[in-house]
């Protein structure tokens, strides 16, 4: 699929984990993600109107349930950009597809980049996973995209992020045959994911073919604490990340965080 672009630098905004739920009072750690998700979306509007589509990550609902994937495609009606959707560990893929198959891409054309957007959800596990069909899959879409700057955009982190309880549930199945994939293509410039709610920026180097940039990004919802080693959840606000790509296959990028009204999450939860 293309998107629609002009001019040399594409701007892409990357949000995630918003936690749907199917009712409208649905409340994750006693925070209202469906009021949280609206006024992300609502600073995005404000705040990107050169954006050129919208990408989001995965755990876009609760529970996958029927009602929180209607609840959320009704809230995306006031989205005028071109955007995509992939699955997490609290989705239903298939559901997913059902409910909105245009919004399921596997590649995604932004001027000279090409988006590869990754399914790492496992039914019935929390950590995420690639099967030898996938990995094989995205070999050949590396080769097919070998003249032009890639972004893999998933849900788990196929890195560790140095909180110690989400990173027991990282991309595991599959996850060493995928960097080492990434490894070998020199076009590869980013890996972007959601899952661990917080901010997360580092590279990974690859003697004679440049770095890969390592991003992750805060949550439309309750954020976790960077570095805990239990279950912790932080005071940050929400937020989305922003990218500019530039067709040389450079890009720059940034987290904005959004002010909240209403904001209260249970900081003392020892799970959910």
């Amino acid at each position: 699929m293309s998107v629609k672009s002009s001019g040399s630098i594409h701007r892409l905004v990357q949000f995630t984990d918003p936690h749907i739920g199917g009712r409208q009072d649905y409340q994750l750690l006693g925070l209202d993600t469906g009021h949280t998700l609206d006024e992300v979306l609502r600073a995005i509007e404000a705040a990107q109107p050169a954006v050129e589509l919208l990408v989001a990550t995965g755990d876009i609902s609760a529970n996958g349930s029927e009602a929180a994937y209607r609840r959320f495609l009704q809230k995306m009606q006031r989205v005028r950009t071109p955007w995509y959707w992939l699955p997490g560990n609290h989705d239903n893929a298939a559901r997913m597809r059902q409910f909105a198959p245009s919004r399921c891409a596997e590649v995604v054309a932004l001027g000279a980049w090409r988006l590869l957007l990754l399914d790492t959800s496992v039914e019935n596990q929390i950590c995420g996973g690639l099967s030898d069909e996938q990995l094989e899959r995205l070999q050949k879409l590396l080769h097919e995209c070998r003249e032009h700057p890639v972004m893999i955009m998933m849900h788990h982190q196929p890195v560790p992020v140095g909180s110690d309880w989400i990173d027991g549930h990282m991309l595991r199945q599959g996850g060493e045959q995928f960097l080492q994939l990434v490894g070998q293509a020199p076009n590869v410039r980013a890996l972007v994911w959601g899952h661990v709610h917080q901010q997360y920026d580092s590279q990974l180097d690859r003697p004679g073919l440049g770095s890969v940039g390592l991003h992750a990004t805060p949550s439309t919802s309750v954020q976790f604490t960077p570095g805990s080693g239990p279950f912790a959840v932080d005071d940050e606000m929400p937020g989305y990340r922003w990218f500019e790509l530039r067709e040389d296959g450079s890009y720059t990028t940034g987290v904005e965080r959004v002010i909240v009204s209403e904001y209260s999450v249970d900081l003392a939860s020892a799970g959910y």
